[in-house]
């Protein structure tokens, strides 16, 4: 599944309700669990980044540029 920037916002919103900065109940990051579950461009590599805001930002930005370079 391809992940935009409404997707991308939506699971943001739920991850840090839910378990704010951390990883989640199984020991996931928030970039390794976007990366397993989206078709993420292999140059926005969140998979590793263990704060929630961080990937959420790298994430933000890559996707914006990404659909800026397609319109």
């Amino acid at each position: 599944m391809k992940l935009t920037l409404e997707r991308l916002n939506l699971e943001y919103l739920s991850w840090t309700v839910e378990f704010g900065e951390g990883r989640d109940s199984q020991g996931f990051r928030f970039g390794q669990y976007l990366h397993n579950k989206y078709d993420i461009p292999s140059r926005l590599d969140v998979f590793y980044i263990e704060k929630a805001t961080k990937a959420y930002d790298t994430l933000l930005e890559g996707l914006a540029e990404l659909e800026q370079n397609i319109l």
